[in-house]
């Protein structure tokens, strides 16, 4: 039923583009992003799948509804390597993106993995969004997330600790992932049960987020952050972020209140 909704949910976003895709991997970890058409689609740590879905959209104040930035032109994209000495493949990708106004979208990602076994890996991200017109521009810009940890759908908990800050768990596995909008704080965030949020981006409306922060579980938990500003002609904003997969240790899972909590789990059909 999920991956059902998520294909015609993607067919309506992606439009007539057909996938480019590009792979970055480091030490125990490797993602895969679906540059027109998907947004980053697989992020794997030690053999076992974190992610299902992260997509970036954004609205303009002529803009009746959100839209996919990965569904735009891709106008540009380069994988590289960033740590050759301790693992020559490639970590970094850079992706440029434009509407028909010119608008533009600079999204870069640096995967930095460990070593096998240490469950731990880290994703860098810097979004630019870049105004080349002489007039201001009014918009908002939304993350849309959604791991299923231990590679199950179901059975997580998630919560906005605060503006800049969100956590989501699985108590079986015991994997955590934390998100740290490093700058600008979001405007507005929500957690909420899949399909709950990522239906907002595809109904055909302006929508805003809710601040519901959780705490929220088990579910097979999403979360999403909105940014909303104004661009001056020949301005950017640009948002940096990180997440980050642990495995904590007994006494990191006490500190978030996990110790005892049992889940009833459910793998994607």
């Amino acid at each position: 039923m999920r991956f059902a909704f998520s294909a015609v949910l993607l067919a309506s976003m992606a439009g007539s583009a057909s996938a480019q895709s590009f792979l970055l991997e480091d030490g125990n970890s490797s993602s895969v992003f679906s540059a027109t058409g998907g947004g980053q689609v697989s992020w794997v740590v030690d053999g076992t799948s974190q992610l299902f879905s992260q997509r970036f959209f954004y609205r303009t104040s002529l803009m009746n509804a959100e839209r996919a930035v990965d569904s735009l032109g891709l106008t540009g994209s380069q994988v590289s390597d960033t740590n050759t000495f301790d693992d020559a493949r490639n970590d970094t990708l850079a992706l440029r993106y434009a509407d028909t106004t010119g608008l533009e979208f600079r999204v870069t990602y640096v995967l930095r993995g460990t070593a096998a076994g240490n469950g731990t890996s880290d994703l860098a991200e810097t979004i630019r969004i870049f105004n080349p017109t002489s007039t201001p521009i009014t918009m908002s810009f939304f993350q849309y997330v959604d791991f299923d940890l231990s590679g199950n759908a179901g059975g997580d908990f998630v919560q906005v600790l605060n503006a800049n800050t969100v956590r989501q768990w699985d108590p079986v596995s015991n994997f955590t992932v934390a998100e740290t909008v490093v700058t600008p704080g979001p405007t507005a965030y929500q957690v909420g049960n899949f399909p709950s949020i990522v239906s907002l981006f595809g109904n055909g409306v302006a929508d805003s987020l809710n601040n519901n922060g959780g705490l929220l579980g088990p579910t097979d938990a999403t979360w999403a952050f909105q940014w909303d500003f104004t661009l001056a002609p020949n301005a950017s904003f640009v948002i940096s972020k990180d997440k980050l997969i642990t495995i904590p240790s007994p006494a990191g899972l006490a500190v978030l209140g996990l110790a005892g909590v049992a889940a009833t789990r459910r793998r994607r059909a």
